[in-house]
């Protein structure tokens, strides 16, 4: 089964929960995670990073190249960009902590549906559709912000 784990960024003032998906690579893959306070100072000119709306995604390219061959690409065209945008190492969810935070949305939401369940409904559906709204307004690479 395919795992995710959690990852303190390098400031330890938040979190990112790393998805692998396909069951290729594992947390020997991140080197380091750098939110947007500390992604300021990091060079955006290395390989090995993923950038994505202020986080960054640092990948340990030498275990990468060595799983290539099961993600179907050779060790000489894997990116840490291709990984990325392929899901083999990515958030779990459109943003580093979108399960904590979708979590906490709906947990507001379901409290209508003790009280009145059509309003549950109709605020889960206008949840669902501002958020997906909410992620491409803030230009999140899973909704086709890196292009």
């Amino acid at each position: 089964m395919c795992q995710s784990y959690k990852v303190p960024c390098t400031c330890d003032q938040n979190t990112a929960e790393i998805f692998f998906g396909k069951c290729v690579l594992n947390e020997t893959a991140i080197e380091e995670v750098y939110c947007p306070q500390c992604s300021r100072n990091v060079d955006t000119e290395c390989d090995s990073r993923v950038w994505d709306n202020g986080w960054v995604l640092e990948l340990n390219m030498d275990a990468v190249r060595q799983s290539a061959g099961s993600m179907g690409i050779s060790s000489q065209e894997v990116t840490a960009d291709w990984v990325f945008d392929e899901g083999y190492a990515t958030w779990v969810g459109i943003t580093p902590d979108d399960t904590e935070r979708r979590n906490q949305e709906r947990a507001e939401i379901q409290k209508l549906a003790k009280t009145d369940v059509r309003a549950y409904y109709e605020a889960m559906k206008a949840w669902g559709l501002n958020r997906e709204k909410r992620f491409s307004e803030q230009g999140w690479r899973k909704m086709g912000g890196h292009m």
